[in-house]
């Protein structure tokens, strides 16, 4: 596991996080020294923006006081683990903090290379990636589904007494994106509108496959089983 420390916050990549990232990726397709620089393109877009999206929760965590704040990337994505609990306010804004924070980045950095496109190629494949992956990932985290940040804002706002509320909104979401996600021309045209409105110019399209239908699929299985109370896949709890 590597482990860093930045801005402060001490910060953990376990191996399996590099592993299902380069899948993600097409490593199983990467074949010539140009598809291997692409991956690592890649790798180093998603690893970029989930910290930043990470390092937007661990900094309003410590905005509300929280001086013990870590990071863990893993497979499916990252964690900031707090040390202080939050009020009902406190939580919806740091579940909002970390999309929000990824989105400004993908924004400036899409317009950016959209009004001066880099000179050398595995930049502006590393810039491109990085820019759909923050704007669209980070969309597809405020779904209202648990225990991505879309959950927890459902679950801040609807209030602690609602949990199975919150959980029956989060199944009924997972179980329809999991069975979108086979559909890849809604997800393409979807992310070709939105790119097209805001005016970027980025060749990649992230969002549909088996990851995600795994994903969801997953999801959906273990808030079924935190409605009826039963035990869950404890690494799906994580935020």
């Amino acid at each position: 596991m590597l482990r860093f420390t930045l801005f402060g916050f001490p910060i953990q990549i376990h191996g399996m996080f590099w592993l299902n990232t380069a899948l993600m990726g097409g490593a199983f397709n990467a074949n010539t020294p140009e598809q291997f620089r692409g991956l690592l393109a890649w790798v180093a877009a998603v690893l970029l923006s989930i910290l930043i999206h990470e390092l937007g929760h661990a900094l309003a965590m410590r905005n509300y006081g929280d001086r013990r704040v870590g990071i863990v990337l893993y497979a499916f994505g990252g964690l900031a683990i707090g040390s202080k609990p939050r009020t009902r306010q406190e939580d919806f804004l740091v579940s909002a903090a970390g999309p929000g924070l990824q989105i400004l980045f993908g924004l400036a950095v899409g317009w950016a290379i959209t009004l001066w496109p880099p000179p050398w190629l595995w930049l502006h494949q590393m810039l491109d990636a990085f820019t759909v992956v923050s704007i669209f990932w980070a969309l597809l985290n405020l779904v209202p589904v648990l225990p991505l940040d879309g959950g927890h804002l459902c679950q801040a706002y609807l209030g602690p007494r609602k949990k199975r509320q919150a959980l029956t909104i989060s199944i009924v979401c997972a179980v329809t994106l999991a069975l979108l996600s086979v559909v890849s021309d809604i997800w393409m045209r979807l992310q070709d509108g939105i790119l097209s409105l805001l005016d970027i110019d980025a060749g990649i399209r992230v969002g549909s496959g088996i990851f995600t239908l795994l994903l969801f699929g997953m999801l959906a299985w273990n808030n079924w089983k935190e409605l009826q109370n039963e035990p869950q896949i404890p690494w799906m709890n994580a935020r």
